[in-house]
């Protein structure tokens, strides 16, 4: 029985869309490959979210600063458990598990992640630049075109 295509990645933030830890100060930009395939996913209809620990206000602040919180449908930070966070996600978003894959820098993280979900697809990081080639991220899930947004506004910041 085939799996269903991915219909949200969830992303680590640290060490995995960034370098460094936004907690310590040592975050810098986006890296370019993490940026490239939230892009491409995006344009095929993947929702993205983030299911990160630390300081909540410290890595909004982040996201915001590079431009990317509008990026993410759903957005988990805290210190508890990342499966948790990913149970979280679904509910806010209204999917199944087994639409859902989580990437990170970290195999315990994964590893946790896999063994509390094992219907959810964990990558490591350093692949984020091949999801796009894998079957599960290969469908288009729009169905026709981009709905117009309300009152034709692009974007409604979240304020």
């Amino acid at each position: 029985m085939m799996r269903p295509a991915v219909r949200c990645l969830v992303w680590e933030l640290d060490e995995t869309l960034w370098d460094g830890v936004v907690h310590d100060g040592t975050s810098a930009a986006p890296r370019p490959p993490a940026l490239r395939t939230l892009t491409k996913l995006s344009e095929r209809g993947v929702l993205h979210a983030v299911a990160a620990r630390g300081d909540r206000a410290r890595t909004l602040r982040a996201l915001y600063r590079h431009g990317l919180y509008e990026m993410f449908s759903a957005v988990e930070i805290g210190w508890g458990r990342k499966s948790a966070s990913i149970v979280r996600i679904a509910d806010t978003l209204g999917l199944g598990l087994d639409g859902l894959a989580f990437l990170d820098a970290e195999p315990v993280e994964r590893a946790e992640v896999s063994r509390a979900l094992p219907m959810v697809r964990c990558y490591a990081a350093r692949n984020v630049e091949m999801l796009p080639l894998l079957p599960d991220f290969r469908h288009d899930l729009r169905s026709g075109p981009l709905p117009t947004p309300p009152l034709g506004f692009a974007k409604v910041p979240a304020y």
